[in-house]
């Protein structure tokens, strides 16, 4: 009698801990797929500008402004940015 209540319990026990196991699991390769599918986030790490119209990194842009879209690398925008218009 206690030896099968003792294995139902290891049984019990094996599937929390198989569970628990499972999710840290699927917890990871969430994580790593979406670091790998993350393209603004690799763009931007490489420095250049992710353009989420044709969703390409650029680096032909100064910046990325929602109303006009890619600011092109001018003299003039360099300016204005370091004086904070842009």
């Amino acid at each position: 009698m206690i030896n099968i209540k003792l294995k139902q319990i290891v049984k019990i026990l094996f599937k929390i801990i198989w569970s628990i196991f499972a999710l840290i699991g699927l917890a990871v390769v969430g994580i790593f797929l979406y670091y790998l599918f993350d393209d603004k986030a690799h763009c931007l790490d490489i420095g250049k500008i992710y353009d989420p119209v044709q969703k390409i990194c650029r680096d032909d842009c100064l910046t990325w402004d929602d109303k006009q879209g890619c600011i092109l690398i001018t003299k003039e925008n360099i300016e204005k940015k370091e004086k904070g218009k842009l």
